[in-house]
């Protein structure tokens, strides 16, 4: 079985997620899983807007649907934002299925500061999904471009999420409403 790994932070999950989760179902061939990986911590957070990883693996849920499901392993076992830690991890404890990799454009800029980036590319085909503003460059070896005339293409993220709350601005159209429920119930992101 092919299962497509998504990894991030989902911090906070939100509709760009879903748009992309959706569209890759759609886009990869034969996917027989898709699995969100939400990181214990990510390598690449630079500020203090990190949620707690159980509320982040909470909202991550939210997300759920037919074929997707989320894998806390990373969470439970408190490991590094390293991708190649979570590869190894997951292939022992699930020997049998072929793993693929779901990002988005926007990591492509930097992905050569990923560990052992050049081992990733040997294990399993990188699945690029484009994000607004950020082009498909640079693009290496098992690296592949997802393309439709009719994908919708999003500038949402976490970030945006984020920064929307920190200045008092409303996310309703950005987060499913179980998502915006749990960050209010939770007071997650509050200045």
């Amino acid at each position: 079985m092919n299962i497509v790994l998504f990894g991030g932070s989902f911090n906070p999950s939100h509709l760009g997620h879903q748009i992309v989760i959706a569209q890759s179902l759609e886009l990869i061939p034969n996917v027989g899983e898709l699995w969100l990986l939400p990181d214990y911590q990510h390598s690449f957070e630079k500020n203090n807007s990190f949620a707690p990883a159980q509320d982040r693996l909470a909202m991550a849920r939210m997300l759920e649907r037919n074929k997707v499901k989320t894998e806390k392993s990373l969470i439970d076992r408190k490991l590094s934002g390293n991708t190649i830690d979570h590869i190894a991890l997951l292939q022992k404890k699930y020997p049998q299925p072929t793993f693929s990799f779901l990002m988005g454009s926007d990591n492509l800029k930097r992905f050569t500061e990923w560990p052992d980036w050049q081992q990733l590319l040997k294990l399993m085909t990188f699945y690029i999904y484009p994000r607004a503003g950020f082009p498909f460059k640079p693009l290496y070896n098992n690296m592949q471009p997802l393309e439709h005339p009719l994908q919708v293409i999003t500038n949402i993220s976490s970030t945006l999420v984020r920064e929307r709350l920190e200045q008092h601005l409303p996310i309703t159209h950005l987060v499913p409403e179980k998502v915006l429920t749990y960050i209010h119930t939770h007071h997650l992101y509050a200045s």
